[in-house]
């Protein structure tokens, strides 16, 4: 009897917790309202996640497969477009940079486009096209855009001499070529 009484015992000791952790259904966790998601990046206002003043380090690839660094044109305004063939304006800002480089000359202000199409057979024109200071990056997986967190294409960035952001637009809104002509000359006439 005694082992019996030690099963009843030692079985009865191993129930009780058992039973002890049956208590009263639990109220269920206090629901907080899901976080909102993150704000989509604005392709107008905010067109990169970048300020206006941030020195901005970077090294564009260029269509020959070089790579041109930014810090090396410090002395000049530079004009960044981000940007693809298929892109608003494409076409045109060949002519429209080729212009502002005449006009403002190349030792005063440089211009990189920078294209992000895949193919490197869309890419036109070649350097025989574009004007002494006009330089072409090819980005295909558009790491630089990715970089820049770039909302919008084209995308322009208008760099002081000293390599900081002066200026930037997203996208085509009406006005974008003066107000990009605005932000090189507010950038040229900087000290």
């Amino acid at each position: 009897m005694t082992s019996r009484a030690t099963l009843t015992a030692l079985a009865l000791a191993l129930a009780l917790p058992a039973i002890a952790c049956q208590t009263a259904p639990r109220k269920p966790a206090p629901s907080f309202p899901p976080e909102p998601p993150a704000p989509l990046p604005d392709p107008v206002h905010a067109p990169i996640d970048r300020e206006t003043g941030e020195l901005l380090e970077a090294t564009v690839p260029l269509l020959d497969g070089a790579g041109l660094p930014l810090a090396s044109l410090r002395g000049r305004v530079v004009v960044l477009e981000l940007s693809a063939t298929w892109a608003d304006r494409w076409s045109e800002s060949f002519a429209f940079y080729n212009r502002l480089l005449q006009q403002h000359g190349p030792e005063r202000l440089a211009v990189v486009v920078v294209a992000m199409d895949s193919e490197r057979a869309t890419l036109s024109p070649e350097p025989g096209v574009r004007a002494r200071g006009f330089d072409l990056g090819w980005d295909p997986q558009g790491a630089l855009a990715a970089r820049l967190q770039v909302a919008a294409l084209p995308t322009v960035v208008v760099l002081d001499r000293g390599g900081h952001i002066s200026f930037v637009q997203g996208g085509t809104p009406p006005g974008a070529t003066q107000a990009i002509e605005d932000g090189i000359r507010q950038a040229l006439a900087a000290p």
